[in-house]
């Protein structure tokens, strides 16, 4: 299948131990002189039988290995590749996939110097594209670069990848379906080219993508290589158009939008084909919400009279040196089509940093509303013609891949900045430009907003409620709490309530509990210390030993209840706790154990504890004096350890993705269901403020003002 392209890309193999073939290609085709690029990982699991393979076979290989696992394609990692690049090499040859791929053929573009791929994972569809997707500057650009001149895809070494790597192939090629819909829209308003040939092409790879989905779970060697050919196939498309418009929309002007943004926070980004699969959600999302529209308006047979072209003008006035911002949009009472807003200048500022300047001397084109009004009907058929979110969501999911934006660390107002912004780095005419024409981005940023937020809890059959800060503060209960509870039994939810604070033990929150008129059996209560104690058990070398505990007579007495011997002197081993009557002298004793290398356990990580006046020093704080002293962090069991998520799934009888932790602390509350299946709430009653969000790698799956306002989030299943 791959002789007609021979012309792009001399050499495509994929097959079963293709990895044999590369040195005795790389020799007979005439490369002496070979330079090796690989990291950590693709080193491990293809690039050092290539490296070993070509030397065995006479060729002379320089390597070159990064240093990360998971390098950039950013200045510091062209530069690098470069210093490992001589005059005498004539072959660049990556192992990996993305960002290997990517550099690869954008440092031999600039040196002049063939490239080739040895693909380790069908994670993107970049392995057979003339562009490369670079960080500059903190931008993500895709300059035009060069085919490589081999592509080697070995489909046992492909079957074999972490499914999360396979799971961001298929994100990035069911990102081809909002693609498609933002250059039919392209081709429709502005006329961009829609050649058939290389449009049949990229349905082929879509094809060979959908109907292999649901076996990628299983890894069939047959499947796997099908969605490699799909892959590679979108890749040759964008080099037959000379662009990445093929294969590329506003699902991929979010993900390098939410790149480009976590990048400059210091945080790290998910793969590029994970966050591609949840911005096609949300593509989907807002064309199916235009779509709504437009049968609406339809209906009501609009008057579009009242959009002037000369609203440019009247938006382009200004008396100073940059292009003035519209004031709030006026709203038609027949539509919720809104006039153009243009975007404003401090935000694209805040937003893009010293790339700013040169995004500014560029306008999106605002196209004239009597354009969009007589191609009104054909702007219906594209979204029309479309899958519903839920539909390429139930996909994603089956292959564990995330579907949601908090799931991928993406927060509410990144969202939502992205939807309003991310058309300016790049002006290629799609669904987010039309918007952009009609005024109306940010409006529908905040419907997709709304949209995951409500569907944030879907599934969930426990909600696991933090208690200080959550549901009573200090010893006051909030209003809101009995009601809240009740809301739960009505809608057919369970409950339980988990505190870290292990001040006091269970029959005081039992009691405290009861005192508040919430009453409680014991089961639906569950403390840090209950999940410390169940992990000792399971010590032979510990359970029922000398301990020296620092904390509380209530959590001492916990320990003497569980058969442990409460030692001053020559413990078997230490327990940290909410310590509220620590001194110097227990301190110091505290950290000559801990300094001795004994083991070591914090029953939980909280700095703060909250109370009527503010906050008291907690159990994190303690430990943290302890390890300016010693050096030694304790294992901490409370949330967000993973103990207690399976803790609670032990106990319970629930599954990881039919939980929601609620409470008020981003580092415990929210942190615990981080990278899990589990759900999270954030309530405003507690510790946290809204302003602490914008410092947190913690991102909640819902944000609320309390439990009163989490109530109208949570329905019968």
């Amino acid at each position: 299948m791959w002789e007609k392209y021979k012309d792009i890309i001399p050499h495509i193999a994929v097959d079963s131990g293709v990895i044999n073939t590369v040195a005795d290609w790389v020799l007979l085709s005439g490369y002496k002189n070979v330079l090796v690029v690989c990291d950590p990982n693709t080193f491990r699991v293809a690039g050092d039988f290539v490296i070993k393979s070509l030397g065995a076979a006479g060729g002379r290989v320089a390597p070159c290995m990064f240093a990360e696992d998971e390098p950039l394609p950013n200045e510091r990692s062209i530069g690098v590749l470069t210093a490992a690049y001589s005059p005498d090499i004539d072959l660049i040859l990556g192992v990996g996939s993305g960002t290997i791929n990517d550099l690869c053929t954008y440092v031999g573009a600039k040196v002049g110097c063939a490239s080739a791929i040895v693909g380790t994972a069908p994670s993107m569809d970049g392995y057979a594209s003339l562009g490369s997707a670079m960080l500059i500057d903190g931008v993500k650009v895709t300059p035009p670069t060069q085919c490589p001149v081999a592509i080697f895809c070995d489909v046992d070494i492909l079957s074999a990848a972490p499914l999360l790597l396979t799971a961001a192939g298929l994100g990035d090629m069911l990102g081809k379906i909002t693609a498609h819909a933002d250059w039919r829209l392209a081709h429709l308003l502005v006329g961009e080219p829609m050649p058939e040939d290389i449009v049949s092409i990229v349905e082929s790879a879509l094809d060979k993508i959908i109907n292999g989905a649901p076996y990628l779970p299983q890894r069939v060697p047959a499947v796997i290589k099908s969605v490699t050919e799909g892959l590679i196939l979108s890749g040759i498309a964008m080099s037959l158009y000379g662009d990445s418009r093929p294969a590329s929309g506003m699902e991929h002007h979010l993900a390098h939008f939410w790149e480009m943004r976590m990048l400059a926070l210091g945080q790290a980004p998910a793969l590029h084909g994970i966050k591609v699969g949840v911005a096609t959600i949300i593509g989907l999302y807002l064309w199916q919400e235009l779509g709504n529209e437009l049968v609406g308006s339809a209906e009501q047979g609009v008057d579009f009279s009242f959009w002037s072209d000369s609203r440019a003008n009247d938006l382009n006035e200004s008396d100073t040196n940059e292009p003035r911002v519209s004031s709030t949009p006026k709203r038609e009472a027949h539509t919720s089509l809104l006039i153009a807003n243009k975007p404003k200048v401090s935000e694209i500022r805040r937003l893009y940093g010293r790339s700013s300047d040169a995004i500014l001397q560029t306008q999106n084109p605002n196209l004239p509303i009597s354009l969009i009004q007589d191609k009104w009907q054909e702007i219906l058929d594209i979204a029309k013609a479309l899958p519903s979110p839920e539909e390429i969501a139930k996909l994603l999911s089956a292959l564990g891949a995330p579907v949601t934006p908090t799931e991928i660390s993406i927060s509410e107002e990144l969202l939502r900045d992205s939807i309003v912004y991310a058309r300016e780095r790049k002006k290629t005419y799609t669904l987010l430009q039309l918007l952009g024409d009609l005024g109306c981005l940010e409006d529908y940023a905040g419907r997709a907003c709304s949209y995951f937020a409500k569907n944030a809890l879907a599934g969930v059959k426990c909600f696991v409620l933090d208690m200080d800060g959550t549901i009573y503060l200090s010893d006051k209960v909030f209003p809101f709490t009995a009601s809240f509870l009740k809301h739960l039994e009505k809608t057919g939810k369970d409950h339980i309530f988990y505190t870290n604070n292990s001040s006091q033990n269970a029959a005081y929150y039992l009691t405290k509990l009861e005192r508040m008129g919430i009453p409680v059996t014991p089961d639906k209560l569950m403390m840090s210390t209950h999940v410390l104690l169940e992990f000792l058990s399971d010590c032979p070398d510990i359970a029922g030993k000398r301990v020296f505990v620092s904390g509380t007579k209530a959590l001492r007495d916990d320990f003497e209840a569980a058969g442990y011997t409460l030692a001053d002197d020559d413990p078997d081993f230490v327990v940290l706790g909410f310590d509220m009557d620590m001194d110097y002298k227990r301190l110091s004793k505290l950290c000559d154990f801990v300094r001795s290398g004994l083991p070591y356990y914090g029953v939980h990580i909280d700095y703060n504890c909250p109370v009527e006046s503010g906050f008291i020093p907690d159990c994190g704080s303690l430990a943290a004096a302890v390890t300016s002293s010693t050096g030694r962090t304790p294992d901490f069991f409370g949330k967000p350890s993973r103990y207690t998520l399976e803790y609670i799934i032990k106990k319970t009888g629930y599954k990881e993705e039919e939980l929601c932790f609620v409470g008020d602390r981003l580092y415990t509350d929210i942190a615990i269901a981080s990278g899990t299946k589990s759900r999270s709430v954030l309530v405003l009653s507690g510790e946290t403020k809204q302003s602490d969000l914008a410092a947190s790698k913690f991102i909640p799956d819902l944000i609320v003002r309390d439990l009163n306002e989490l109530e109208s989030f949570i329905v019968r299943s």
